[in-house]
């Protein structure tokens, strides 16, 4: 299904209730962000969705989470809360756990992630009427529509630590701000030979393909901010060549036939001046489709290379106006880097085109893990997908992790954990890049989806988004939920504390905890082509590691 006949499906089901007497009650969905099930609870007459489940299973790092940080003091006493708390049934029930004297030594020392999971059982979020309530927000006339599972115990799960929450802006660049107008896309990191890291990064219009070079793969200084013109290309692949010099790849318009994409090289010694070679590596009239972008090439551990790219319907454009309709993964290898043959047996099929995944094969990053395994981190539009291979040929089926955006790399990290780059911004003002590092958390999430509800029976504008947001398993720190804004195509947003303030009934709290969402249709304002208005994301955060979904992707509609 198309996303207009999305939208029309949406607005259809909320206008065949409009006759109701009562707001029309829900058909919860569990989705369960580690497990590839579905469940359907007790449905009744509803306008909510009947959808196909968001499947986000979690990277399993080899490390350990991080080190646990100081716990909030409870304004009401001196001491770490809650062992200061003035609530008899809490302090009984932590005593209970630990033991006088543990109890009193955790008064002046925040507690071990261990410890933290210990007195899970005794900060369920039913505590909300002693003075010292862990629903540390707790907004009433929130009914739930239904209760979570929260009785599992805790397994661990990969978060993500925000690095940088943004570099390589509008600002930083010397553009104006905007969509397509301002800030960096597209992120590809080199290690050189000095320690330094170095990332091309894609810049719109005018401004060509840019280099900026990092001490610590975090903090970047713009290099160079032009290595490549425009109209060359943006998402690149480059490779470190025998000698020390560098060959870069990238699709782009072919120069003796306008409209058909070819596959271009360019060789450097210093790896920020550039001179293209002779010639295209590959052409769209090699495969059989329409155009190809996002070159991707590896070395491949037998010897050899191979070149991974995305490749869209015949007649269709690449990232034209409203998406494509369909996107396959597709290959070819090389002995030389120059002369490129197709390998026909790699052909992954995004399962269904622009669907609630958005392009989940889309401009791919590919890596050979520490077990040996390939890695392909790709889509647009919806969560980071992920697939695995032995041979690089044949790959698993999809798995979708607990993060949006676009444009992935990723950098394996010496102690095990991955540092992952990708396109980030706003709508209002344009492109950036975001950088994230894993870590193991022993919490998560599962949501039980309603759907659309309508507040008021005859007032077709009054459809709110209605959400059970379960959080599982133990944290020593509370988890804060929050509502981002303003996302769109590629595009995070920005967080929204006055709808976080209206729309949830428990917006923090030590796990185990349920939270009621409730999203008016259209809060988010800031429209775009093919938007709907739940664009929103929800994140839910320990103060140091984060997860985080889209609205419209839980719901199982279209991502732009």
């Amino acid at each position: 299904m198309n996303r207009s006949g999305m939208v029309v499906l949406f607005f259809f089901l909320a206008s065949c209730s409009g006759a109701a007497e009562q707001p029309a009650s829900l058909s919860e969905t569990t989705l369960s962000p580690g497990v590839d099930r579905l469940t359907t609870v007790a449905p009744t007459t509803t306008v909510a969705l009947t959808t196909t489940a968001v499947t986000t299973t979690t990277v399993a790092p080899t490390t350990t989470a991080v080190t646990t940080t100081t716990s909030s003091v409870n304004p009401s006493g001196s001491g770490y809360f809650p062992f200061n708390s003035s609530d008899p049934a809490l302090r009984n029930c932590l005593i209970e756990v630990f033991g006088q004297a543990l109890y009193q030594e955790l008064n002046t020392r925040p507690p071990s992630q261990s410890e933290g999971a210990a007195m899970g059982p005794c900060m369920g979020p039913a505590r909300t009427d002693g003075p010292d309530s862990v629903d540390l927000d707790h907004q009433p006339g929130f009914g739930s529509t239904v209760s979570c599972e929260l009785g599992a115990p805790p397994t661990p799960s990969t978060g993500w630590i925000i690095e940088n929450d943004g570099i390589l802006d509008y600002q930083v660049l010397g553009h104006s701000p905007g969509r397509d107008i301002g800030g960096a896309a597209d992120p590809r990191v080199v290690r050189l030979d000095d320690g330094r890291y170095r990332m091309y990064f894609a810049q719109p219009g005018e401004y060509g393909l840019g280099a900026a070079i990092s001490t610590d793969g975090v903090n970047w200084t713009v290099e160079n901010p032009m290595v490549i013109p425009s109209g060359k290309g943006g998402h690149v692949s480059v490779l470190r060549l025998d000698d020390g010099s560098w060959r870069l790849f990238s699709a782009a318009s072919m120069t003796n036939l306008p409209g058909e994409i070819g596959v271009s090289s360019f060789v450097s010694e210093d790896g920020t001046s550039f001179t293209q070679e002779d010639g295209y590596r590959l052409t769209e009239q090699d495969f059989p489709y329409g155009d190809i972008n996002s070159p991707l090439v590896i070395r491949e551990p037998g010897g050899g290379y191979r070149m991974y790219l995305t490749a869209v319907p015949e007649g269709e454009t690449s990232g034209q106006p409203g998406g494509n309709t369909k996107a396959w993964l597709v290959s070819a290898t090389s002995a030389d880097m120059i002369n490129w043959t197709v390998d026909p047996a790699v052909v992954i099929e995004d399962p269904d085109g622009l669907d609630w995944t958005g392009i989940d094969v889309s401009h791919p990053w590919v890596g050979i893990s520490e077990t040996g395994l390939f890695e392909v981190y790709s889509g647009g539009g919806g969560p980071v997908t992920k697939r695995t291979s032995v041979d690089g040929r044949t790959f698993s089926d999809p798995l979708y992790l607990p993060l949006i955006g676009a444009d992935y790399h990723v950098e394996y990290l010496p102690n095990g954990e991955s540092r992952l780059y990708h396109s980030s911004g706003t709508m209002d003002t344009g492109g950036d890049i975001r950088i994230l590092r894993s870590t193991e958390v022993s919490w998560d999430v599962d949501f039980l989806v309603g759907g659309f509800q309508r507040v008021e029976a005859n007032n077709p504008d009054s459809l709110v988004v209605v959400l059970e947001v379960c959080v599982k398993g133990s944290s020593s720190r509370p988890l804060e939920i929050q509502l981002l804004t303003g996302a769109g195509p590629f595009a995070i947003g920005e967080r929204n504390r006055e709808l976080e303030a209206s729309a949830l009934s428990v917006r923090s709290g030590y796990p185990p905890f349920q939270s009621t969402l409730k999203i008016p249709e259209g809060e988010d304002s800031r429209w775009f082509s093919g938007g709907q208005g739940v664009e929103t994301l929800v994140r839910v955060s320990d103060g140091v590691a984060m997860k985080e979904w889209m609205v419209l992707t839980l719901l199982g509609g279209q991502a732009e």
